[in-house]
């Protein structure tokens, strides 16, 4: 049987050492789901996360997601892959998945009914029209129907959202004008757009 003098147990833990410290040092760059609220100012676009630095300056990595970036702003929300590299407080971002748009928050009306948005992750849309609303209907009445929804980003100027009730899930894309949207929902199976709403806001959240 050979034996492993000291010096080879010694060069043997040397390599063992500098091989962890390269993977670590791998994991520690490698993308990962990062979250958090943007703030745009003068010097740059920022994500503000639950972290050791206060804001972090952010850098794209490809042209899909400098754009979605671009068109975030202050107070929206995103989930992106990437890095947030605490020395530098900067979050290197590869591409952004979900965001939530403060814009999309609020009271909205349409000729098919009312639309209640009051965070990022629900809506509520009551089948009634803004004349009976205005003629003294109060909307608490009616009951609503409840969708789930998520945002991702989309070419131009549309976002993309996916909408879930309590029987079936749904797709949609929406574009803002200042106070007006254009919602347009799909047919999940042929991608035929089966209701176009146009949306007005009237209200904001109190």
């Amino acid at each position: 049987m050979t034996r492993i003098s000291p010096h080879g147990k010694r060069w043997g833990m040397r390599i063992l050492l500098f091989v962890l410290i390269l993977i670590s040092g791998f994991a520690a760059h490698s993308a990962r789901p990062i979250s958090g609220t943007v703030e745009r100012d003068a010097s740059g676009v920022y994500l503000i996360a639950d972290s050791s630095c206060v804001r972090y300056l952010i850098n794209t990595k490809s042209p899909d997601a400098e754009i979605s970036v671009r068109k975030l702003s202050t107070g929206d929300t995103l989930t992106a892959s990437g890095v947030l590299d605490y020395g530098t407080c900067t979050a290197v971002i590869e591409s952004v998945d979900y965001v939530g748009l403060r814009k999309m928050l609020g009271y909205w009306h349409s000729a098919d009914g009312l639309i209640t948005v009051r965070d990022f992750n629900s809506l509520s849309f009551y089948p009634i029209t803004l004349n009976d609303f205005q003629n003294g209907q109060s909307y608490n009445g009616v009951d609503p129907i409840v969708y789930r929804y998520s945002m991702t980003p989309s070419d131009g100027k549309d976002w993309v959202l996916f909408l879930s009730d309590s029987t079936s899930t749904t797709f949609a894309t929406i574009r803002f004008n200042k106070s007006r949207a254009t919602m347009k929902i799909y047919d999940s199976d042929t991608g035929n757009v089966t209701r176009t709403l146009y949306l007005n806001k009237w209200g904001n959240l109190k």
